[in-house]
């Protein structure tokens, strides 16, 4: 008989639908009930999906004894309090990055240490890890196909600007953008970041200054195994949502590019031709998503390794923190690489 995760759902904005329909995909998943503060709005297509059980609040959700395991696909900004509650109520969680916009990161390791204490399993969102095009570049490094590792090259470009409102409840440029770029980098590298130096600006949009956030990012790392790593952002790309990760070593290269909706390209006298990129988050990472849950789900059902755990947010926030002081002062920053819950 085949085991089965029973899940809540809390958060069912633009990401939390598309998280919905990909968990719907996974047949360890029973989706028992869902929680958002406004489920009026959502009822409806809630309903046609056979998703029936709702409600507006997610301490209803948590106190289900039918659910075993919840997945928080909230704005950032009520990340930790939910994930202590869902800890505290003694069910697993999955829950997006980051844990925190704050730049104090006592109340996450707070949420870290409920997690530890309650004995459940926390894994955070970093889906990235399990793109197939990144998860063979960190597969052939671990495996010394280009030697030692030296250098790290992230580009991350979104297609077009986010509305100022969101963007203050999800983090800025940094926080919630370039927080997948610190996770990608020290993923590939096998090592933490120590040091980040940072620049950027309003190049796109003038009146992001308005909320402190900049459009235009151009970061410098440098790893605790003396390694390096390089980093370009922005939050508007005409042709697409552009991302692609190359990795340096001793003996070689491992690149990989954009993935577009056609690999066929066009050469003639005339012109050169190939399809763009393709145009959101959704459907560029969909394969990702749905393995990074899946993964999940085998941690809880099996005890794998989570592919992303609490340490691992923590580590990424300490980097997003330093590199919003770099852009401030004009300064590199040192990054605190030891981790403790004592």
């Amino acid at each position: 008989m085949m085991k089965h995760v029973n899940a809540g759902i809390i958060g069912l904005g633009r990401a939390g639908q598309m998280h919905l329909r990909n968990l719907m995909t996974i047949p360890e998943i029973n989706i028992i009930q869902v929680a958002d503060v406004f489920i009026d709005k959502i009822s409806g297509k809630l309903n046609d999906l056979g998703v029936t059980n709702q409600t507006t609040d997610y301490h209803e959700l948590l106190s289900n004894p039918d659910i075993d395991t919840v997945f928080v696909f909230t704005s950032t900004d009520t990340h930790e309090q939910i994930v202590t509650d869902a800890a505290n109520a003694g069910k697993n969680i999955f829950c997006e990055k980051p844990l925190s916009m704050s730049h104090d990161e006592e109340a996450s390791l707070d949420v870290l240490r409920a997690v530890k204490k309650n004995n459940v399993k926390l894994q955070i969102g970093f889906n990235r890890r399990m793109d197939p095009q990144f998860r063979t570049i960190f597969e052939n490094v671990r495996e010394g196909k280009i030697g030692t590792p030296q250098m790290v090259k992230i580009t991350s470009r979104d297609p077009d600007l986010l509305p100022h409102d969101l963007i203050q409840r999800i983090g800025g440029l940094l926080q919630d953008f370039t927080m997948h770029d610190f996770d990608m980098a020290r993923y590939m590298m096998g090592s933490d970041i120590s040091e980040v130096y940072a620049k950027g600006g309003t190049l796109i949009d003038p009146t992001l200054k308005d909320i402190d956030d900049v459009d235009t990012l151009a970061l410098v790392l440098q790893f605790e195994n003396g390694a390096f790593g390089v980093i370009d952002n922005s939050r508007r790309a005409v042709y697409g949502y552009d991302q692609r990760v190359e990795v340096f070593g001793s003996e070689g290269m491992l690149k990989a590019e954009n993935v577009n909706n056609s690999t066929v390209e066009l050469y003639n006298d005339k012109r050169e031709e190939l399809k763009k990129p393709l145009p959101m988050f959704q459907k560029r990472y969909k394969e990702a998503y749905t393995e990074e849950m899946k993964a999940f789900v085998d941690s809880i059902l099996n005890d794998t390794p989570l592919v992303a755990q609490g340490s691992d947010v923590i580590m990424a926030q300490r980097v997003a923190n330093a590199a919003k002081k770099s852009l401030d002062t004009g300064l590199p920053q040192k990054v605190n690489t030891k981790f403790s819950l004592d």
